[in-house]
């Protein structure tokens, strides 16, 4: 069993190092088992094709983005809006980590809905950004209403700068402003946070009798 297990994760990780050195378009069942130093036939024992190993990768993505936002949210402070930021963080931390595994999850393929087992660790990862922004609402730190308009913003906007950097879009040389990973992310998220406190309705101060 163990062996079994070794060769899987040999697999996934060959596949995820030719997504990082060439992009998606250099992956095939005859390269991923020549970079795993495995047969050709090799990888069938897990995956029935290309397309199998690219949805276990983004499986495994989601499942990673998760733990790395929770793991964020539990080292901030109990604030709601010190928590939406480590949420955001925590986001921007896995993109800058993991790029093979953030330029797969987000492949139109990875969102078939017969990928049911994508959908659930997707879902898993977006109740966390959901909970914070819930939370964020109930201590009066963003505007109150349907939660899922300021879910999708504040993913957009988090998903948007992260891929920026993945893909080096932000860097020194084309204008950018040479943040660090967590320089960058730190600073979307304070400002995700900002804007929603700002939208939020001004608290009346309780008048003293």
């Amino acid at each position: 069993m163990a062996v079994k297990r070794d060769l899987r994760r040999k697999v996934l990780d060959a596949a995820l190092e030719l997504v990082a050195d060439g992009g998606i378009d250099e992956l095939s069942i005859r390269e991923v088992a020549r970079r795993a130093g495995v047969t050709h036939q090799a990888p069938y024992h897990h995956f029935r094709d290309r397309a199998a190993i690219l949805a276990a990768i983004a499986e495994e993505g989601f499942t990673r983005l998760r733990d790395s936002m929770i793991a964020a949210i539990e080292a901030a402070p109990l604030r709601a809006d010190a928590r939406f930021e480590a949420c955001g963080l925590g986001y921007f931390r896995f993109a800058a980590e993991h790029p093979a595994h953030f330029r797969i999850m987000f492949r139109s393929e990875s969102h078939d809905p017969r990928r049911a087992e994508i959908q659930r660790a997707a879902g898993d990862a977006m109740r966390v950004l959901f909970q914070c922004v819930l939370s964020a609402q109930t201590a009066g730190l963003a505007p109150a209403g349907d939660p899922w308009p300021l879910v999708i913003m504040s993913w957009s906007t988090a998903h948007g700068v992260a891929a920026l950097w993945v893909d080096g879009a932000l860097s020194r040389s084309l204008g950018g402003p040479g943040y660090t990973a967590n320089q960058a992310g730190g600073a979307v998220a304070r400002t995700l946070a900002g804007l929603l406190k700002a939208a939020a309705p001004k608290r009346r101060a309780r008048r003293r009798s």
